[in-house]
């Protein structure tokens, strides 16, 4: 299969269905994956407003583009450390990956949903959420500003949104370190496992693509969102992965 890939022809779900099986193990070659995660799921914990105590309405965090639930676990082990009752919602368009997800052993709080980022919306009554995660999400829906616009009313007022992605454009040195881990490891490795590399070759070109730190802050601020900020996350991508960050007022 050799046909183009690209976020605004819905062309990227079809492709992570394909490699849900084998996600894990490839992330997996990554040194310090899951620890960025965590650490940007330590940034969305040090953002909540709320501090529910026992018997009080939990915390509802969302997962948005939860994938195989590496992100989820993130999440599961900031919440648990931040001590309020919580309840999270993985949410990801692909079948393939959230059926990788719900193999996984989560507590009774945690859920997962089919649905597509882009068709999300706020329902009347229920609240909303008190913080969404954004993980390796925004570059890869069809519009991002209509997004993060949604995302905004998808919180509840004083809610945090946190995105986590791969961010190198104006970097050159940060752009090429990405481009040799892209085609020295990830795309090799791809191969190897599943056979279908052309999603990662996607996904290397997506990262090229990909707003600059100044243009997603400023996607955020365009959103309605305050108190934006954002930093690289720890480790030896620091370089290349950034958090940020931005509150519905």
């Amino acid at each position: 299969m050799n046909h183009p890939i690209a976020a605004t022809q819905g062309t990227v779900t079809p492709e992570f269905d394909e490699i849900g099986a084998h996600y894990d193990r490839l992330t997996g070659m990554s040194p310090g994956y899951a620890g960025q995660l965590y650490a940007s799921a330590r940034v969305l914990t040090g953002r909540l407003r709320r501090a529910p105590g026992r018997g009080e309405s939990p915390l509802r965090v969302a997962d948005i583009g939860c994938g195989s639930g590496t992100s989820t676990q993130a999440l599961v082990r900031a919440l648990t450390e931040h001590g309020s009752p919580f309840e999270i919602e993985g949410i990801d368009g692909s079948a393939g990956m959230l059926a990788q997800a719900r193999t996984k052993t989560w507590p009774a709080t945690v859920s997962f949903r089919h649905a597509q980022a882009q068709d999300l919306v706020a329902e009347p009554g229920d609240g909303g959420y008190d913080a969404i995660f954004a993980a390796y999400l925004v570059r890869n829906v069809p519009d991002r500003d209509a997004f993060l616009a949604t995302a905004r009313t998808l919180l509840r007022p004083g809610g945090v949104l946190v995105v986590h992605d791969y961010q190198v454009a104006g970097r050159p040195l940060d752009a090429l370190a990405w481009t040799a881990l892209s085609w020295g490891v990830i795309i090799p490795s791809a191969w190897l496992l599943t056979r279908r590399p052309q999603l990662f070759t996607y996904l290397w070109r997506s990262v090229l693509d990909f707003d600059s730190d100044q243009r997603l802050r400023a996607r955020l601020t365009d959103a309605g969102f305050v108190d934006v900020g954002q930093r690289p996350v720890p480790g030896w991508q620091r370089g290349m992965v950034r958090t940020t960050w931005g509150s519905r007022p």
